[in-house]
Parts: structure tokens; C-alpha cells; sequence
């Protein structure tokens, strides 16, 4: 399979196509067992004007209309940024196997602030795949620094 690294930045050129699009900065990739990018999915909440249509849910819809769960068993998806409740629970239920992520919360939420609490949700991904019955292998914070750099500006 290639690199970790090297996929966490395909899922960072992602979320800068979101963000030049006018949507929130995240993005993400579906790659097989085979190492093969199958699917990419980019956060279009403003164009959408669709509060849920974060990257990983936009990326699990489509790939739960072309794959199967046990298909899906041995995909990793890719994101910019570590996954939140909702989205790490769409990665969950659709059966994939493996996520690896960019950005952790702690360093995003250093970066956005706390301030709104109406946009914070602080659950680590790993704590929330522990209360379930599936084990998903993740691994992250990666290239924490690169995508870093889409929240800056």
C-alpha cells in the first residue's frame, strides 16, 4: 500500500479544493486493499447548504452505493483532519476497516478556538470506536503541521 503519509496529503489536497469552493477546509480519501484511491470526498456544507454533508458522510454515502460492508472491511479512508462524532461513527457503520488522519482535535480546536460552543465537540476518535463491538485500526495525527495549515488563514 503507499505511504500513510503520502495519502493524509492527497486527503489535504482535498480539503483545499473544498476550501476553494467556499466550504469548510476538510477532505478525504477511500482507498482499497490494493493501495488504489477509489473514492475522494470533499466537506460542501455551505454549497450544499447541507449542515451533515461533511467530507467522510459525503464519501460514505457514495461508497456504500458502489461497495459492500465486507468490501469496505478492507479500505482505509484518509482524512485532513481527525474525524468528528458524526463522521467517525458514518466510518463505523459502513464497515471500513482502517482510518489514518491528519490534524488531531487538540491541535485543531488550539488552532479554531473554543469559543462558540455551539461548534465544539471534543471526543477523540479512539474513545468513541472503543464503546464499539468493531475494532477499526486508526492511526494519527499525521503531517499535523501541513494540515495545520488549512485552519490559518
Amino acid at each position: 500500500m503507499k505511504n500513510d503519509k503520502e495519502l493524509v496529503r492527497m486527503a489535504i489536497e482535498m480539503a483545499k479544493e473544498s476550501k476553494q469552493k467556499g466550504n469548510l477546509p476538510f477532505g478525504c480519501i477511500l482507498v482499497n486493499e490494493q493501495g488504489k484511491v477509489i473514492l475522494k470526498g470533499e466537506n460542501t456544507i455551505n454549497t450544499d447548504k447541507d449542515c451533515l454533508a461533511h467530507a467522510e458522510i459525503n464519501l460514505i454515502r457514495e461508497a456504500s452505493k458502489l461497495y459492500d460492508y465486507s468490501y469496505l472491511n478492507n479500505c482505509s479512508i484518509y482524512t485532513s483532519d481527525e474525524p468528528c462524532p458524526m463522521c467517525t461513527s458514518a466510518i463505523y457503520w459502513s464497515g471500513i476497516g482502517r482510518l489514518v488522519y491528519g490534524l488531531s482535535k487538540t491541535e485543531y480546536y488550539k488552532i479554531v478556538g473554543r469559543e462558540n460552543p455551539n461548534w465544539v465537540f471534543e471526543m477523540p476518535t479512539r474513545e468513541l470506536l472503543e464503546k464499539g463491538g468493531r475494532k477499526l485500526e486508526v492511526i494519527g495525527p499525521l503531517l499535523e503541521k501541513e494540515a495545520s495549515m488549512l485552519h490559518l488563514d
